[in-house]
């Protein structure tokens, strides 16, 4: 038991007198160490953020190829396109020439057959005056011989045949001129409608244009940012390399110091041990004598109040014997006592039962029930919509799904104005108002748009139209209900819809007002 004590002793003066100094190192360590670790954390953060910026560079660079290749194309087909609007320009031009020389040879086929026409005409007033029986019986007598005579008539069928001659020649001209004027104003026509077509394409070409170089600069200004983002990143990366190497060597020189002020305590604790264990031997066996006494004493005062505690149990036992003989008296007289209340308790209860019934019956002969007055409410009149004056139509079939005025944009979040109202749907677009084409082409907000004049200080605005669906182009006369183009989501859009906007003296103003 010695032995066990004193073992005791010694580990117990081991472990607690130098274990605050230690868990504090310790804290000052571990803090170093989980700061490297976030600084770790943070460094492979960064790094997978590089790699995601240089993946989303090449996809960029990748993008900017394409698109650069499409619009190389584009432009081949806008240059092939001008050349035949070129050779299209240069036909009419050719054509309006032949129309020209078509016209001269109109004009002396004119000419001719009024000639002509002149010439049959006097020949016939002829006729109707000289040409009666008197002078072809003249004609005759004065025949000087029968081959004379041969002649005159052979001149006369010669007169004749030249008039039928020339009533052909009339009617052939008349129909060969209704001819060419036919032709040339069919030719004409033909021409004017390629160079239109030719046009059309054109413009919906430039517009294709405008739409990827807005493209190739969105493309660029991302890269720029991303390559600045990565560059950041990269600095970011070198700060927390710096941060994480100088962490590492402070934590080295703390655990060198920590190693050596723990073995400079375990050797001051071991001698401490020592000493004290040969003063705490001594102590134990003087403890050890004065433990034996104590118990001893104890002993004595256990068996004392052993004999005091049976002597307090049998004064227990009889005072309570009678205290159970009180108990029993006093339960008898209050059986008793019970009984007597009970009867009179019972006679009163009758009487009261019969005053209580009367007095019920009476209440209730008073009691008449209410009624609540029914209230009829008048239907409130519907509200009846203003009818518009405009002359100006919906330019689409679809469905309102935005109105004009403030709200939370779909795409940037902001609260700002919605400058016009969106039809949803799909479809054709037509014009509101018949008016003339200011722009038919390309913005990166609208995407595919055209904007008519109706004069007035009054101007209409369609937008995010199908790539390639323009059907207008600029300086055209549209009418009203004609078709410009189809329901898309070009530009800045969440779907496909027309975004319609009203213009009046250069200000956006409510379309609902209009429609």
């Amino acid at each position: 038991m010695k032995k066990r004590v004193v073992t005791g002793i010694m580990a117990t003066m081991i472990f607690a007198s130098p274990f605050l100094p230690t868990i504090a190192q310790a804290d000052t360590l571990e803090e170093m160490e989980q700061q490297k670790n976030e600084l770790d954390s943070q460094s492979s953060e960064l790094n997978n953020k590089i790699e995601k910026q240089d993946s989303t560079l090449n996809d960029l660079e990748s993008e900017k190829s394409i698109l650069e290749s499409d619009i190389t194309t584009l432009q081949t087909q806008i240059d092939e396109t001008v050349l035949k609007l070129h050779d299209q320009e240069q036909k009419l031009e050719e054509s309006k020439a032949k129309v020209e020389q078509l016209k001269k040879e109109i004009e002396l086929l004119r000419e001719l057959i009024d000639q002509r026409t002149g010439k049959l005409e006097n020949q016939a007033r002829s006729v109707q005056t000289d040409g009666n029986a008197s002078n072809l019986i003249g004609l005759l007598i004065t025949a000087e011989s029968f081959t004379d005579l041969v002649g005159r008539i052979g001149v006369v069928n010669q007169l004749v045949t030249a008039n039928k001659d020339i009533v052909t020649e009339q009617a052939t001209d008349q129909k060969a001129l209704e001819t060419n004027e036919v032709k040339a104003q069919a030719e004409k026509v033909a021409i004017e409608d390629t160079k239109n077509d030719i046009e059309l394409s054109k413009n919906n070409l430039v517009a294709q244009k405008a739409e990827m170089d807005d493209k190739i600069v969105q493309v660029a200004i991302q890269y720029d940012m991303t390559e600045e983002e990565k560059n950041t990143f990269v600095k970011e990366q070198q700060v927390i390399a710096t941060q994480t190497s100088t962490l590492s060597e402070t934590m080295q020189k703390e655990r060198q110091r920590i190693i050596e002020e723990e073995q400079a305590r375990q050797l001051a604790v071991q001698e401490a041990a020592e000493a004290a264990a040969v003063k705490a031997a001594a102590a134990e066996e003087a403890r050890l004598v004065a433990v034996a006494s104590q118990e001893k004493a104890e002993q004595e005062e256990t068996a004392r109040q052993e004999r005091t505690a049976e002597q307090e149990e049998a004064a227990k036992k009889a005072q309570t014997a009678k205290k159970e003989a009180e108990q029993a008296a006093e339960q008898k007289a209050t059986i008793a006592s019970s009984y007597i209340k009970k009867s009179t308790s019972t006679n009163k209860s009758t009487s009261s039962t019969k005053s209580s019934s009367t007095t019920s019956s009476n209440s209730s002969s008073n009691t008449s029930p209410s009624t609540q007055p029914t209230v009829t409410q008048k239907p409130k009149p519907e509200p009846v919509s203003p009818s518009s004056n405009s002359d100006f139509i919906r330019p689409s079939g679809g469905y309102m799904t935005s109105a004009y005025g403030y709200r939370v944009h779909p795409i940037t979040g902001d609260y700002k104005l919605h400058g016009g109202t969106d039809f949803g749907g799909g479809g054709a677009i037509v014009a509101s108002k018949s008016g003339s084409v200011v722009i038919a082409g390309y913005h990166s907000d609208w995407g595919y748009y055209v904007k008519i004049d109706h004069g007035n200080g009054l101007q209409t605005l369609y937008a995010h139209m199908v790539a390639g669906s323009l059907l207008v182009t600029p300086g055209q006369q549209v009418s009203q209900g004609q078709q410009i183009g189809t329901m898309g989501t070009t530009g800045s859009s969440t779907g496909v819809h027309l975004h319609f906007e009203m213009y009046k003296n250069g200000s956006r103003v409510d379309p609902a007002s209009y429609l």
